[in-house]
């Protein structure tokens, strides 16, 4: 479970603050300044990504528990890359089902989140993994 919660936390803190990073600079070609005053927006992303990752978060426990003794390390971080990206993306989709259609500031959001969470999979280390080894 800590496993999880470091993964998604990971997530949902790190990637508002890339988020606001690169639309700030990159594409509204912001100062730092008003980077700096954009707290209370990533701020709202934050709890809004908590919120809204709780159900793909359950179902990623629910997967790593049941790869923890049946797969290695290596396939069990790759299927949960591979559940993890997905499930940005069906979170995405719900909220707006044409970000898949055309490029637009939300398929950022979505690159970013994905390669996020997929990013934290690998940083972290699972503790079951240390139990059966």
């Amino acid at each position: 479970m800590i496993y999880t919660i470091k993964v998604w936390l990971f997530t949902v803190i790190i990637s508002p603050l890339i988020l606001a990073l690169i639309l700030s600079t990159i594409i509204n070609d912001s100062n730092f300044n008003s980077i700096l005053n954009s707290y209370e927006i990533v701020f709202v992303m934050i709890l809004v990504g908590l919120i809204s990752s709780i159900p793909a978060m359950v179902i990623f426990e629910l997967i790593k528990r049941r790869l923890d003794n049946n797969v290695s390390e290596l396939e069990e971080k790759t299927i949960l890359s591979f559940y993890s990206f997905l499930s940005v993306c069906i979170t995405f989709f719900i909220v707006d089902k044409g970000f898949l259609t055309r490029w637009s500031e939300q398929t950022i959001w979505v690159l970013i989140y994905s390669l996020t969470i997929v990013l934290g999979v690998w940083i972290f280390k699972n503790p079951a993994i240390k139990l059966r080894e």
